[in-house]
């Protein structure tokens, strides 16, 4: 696939001798956004979130979260099916969502049938202990050279999909993981139609990318689509026992796309499903991996 921007390779091979049920896990203080059809951006929530992906037939039998300044009971991850999730909610405010999940260090417990990590510090905390979240993104979209509408989008042609400044964008000091870029594009029932990659499965973007092309052979005439733009700024990041794991400051921008001819939408909802769990102007039909 013709892709217009620079991949870095994940570093897969890190600790395989010692484990091979975690890909990595992730701790996240994000907002997130909506766009329009004309551009304009409209705040929906700052949010506070923790994952683990696991390897290809890996297990995780345990899993906790917890504050290093805290004496209450850890959290637990959850088993969502494709992943392991905790949510700590959605905020109006960065002072909100600094204020239930102050910035600082956070212990991570994870046992898996070949590895066990037991309260692994990871740091949360930006330039003067302020919370460091990347500046808002704006998408645009192109085809054939020229600036089009998310809702005329031309399914015989590629789509060009750019995005403002990474505004903190830099490679990690610690060479585990450079700042990332996520595209997503999902068809009207919430499958994933695209993705750009995971950091450690993989290839994936790093915030030196400006843009990617999306082949046409990937749309349909006459159907709606959602996508967003993340940008997953790297605070601290720790390879434990062959384990990866980072925290992050993050933003994402969704944006909803249809595409021009005759309307072919049958089935669709009405109302897309929620592309990830920082979609809350969608009503969650289902929850989508």
């Amino acid at each position: 696939m013709k892709r217009a921007f620079l991949f870095t390779l994940a570093m897969t091979g890190i600790g395989c001798a010692e484990q091979s049920d975690i890909s990595f896990f992730v701790l996240v203080k994000s907002s997130n956004y909506a766009q329009d059809s004309i551009g304009e951006l409209r705040l929906l929530n700052y949010h506070f979130f923790s994952e683990v992906f696991l390897q290809p037939d890996g297990v995780l039998e345990s899993g906790r979260l917890q504050r290093a300044d805290t004496d209450g009971a850890p959290l637990e991850y959850e088993d969502r099916g494709d992943n392991f999730y905790i949510e700590m909610g959605h905020f109006e405010s960065q002072e909100a969502v600094d204020q239930a999940h102050p910035n600082g260090t956070y212990l991570f417990s994870l046992t898996t049938p070949g590895v066990q990590i037991r309260e692994v510090p990871l740091e949360l905390v930006g330039p003067s202990g302020q919370t460091d979240i990347p500046a808002p993104i704006t998408i645009s979209l192109m085809q054939a050279g020229l600036k089009i509408s998310p809702i005329a989008v031309d399914p015989d042609q590629d789509l060009v999909v750019g995005w403002s400044e990474y505004s903190n964008g830099r490679s990690d000091p610690r060479g585990i993981v450079d700042d990332m870029i996520f595209v997503v594009v999902a068809d009207c029932h919430g499958e994933r139609i695209f993705h750009t990659g995971l950091p450690f499965q993989g290839q994936y973007s790093t915030y030196r990318s400006r843009e990617i092309s999306i082949e046409s052979q990937h749309l349909t005439a006459g159907q709606p689509y959602s996508a967003f733009v993340e940008f997953p700024h790297v605070v601290d990041s720790k390879v434990t026992r062959g384990v990866p794991g980072f925290t992050s400051y993050a933003t994402a921008t969704y944006l909803d796309l249809h595409t021009t001819g005759p309307i072919s939408n049958a089935g669709c909802p009405d109302v897309p499903p929620p592309m990830d769990t920082g979609q809350t102007d969608r009503k969650e039909l289902q929850r989508v991996p």
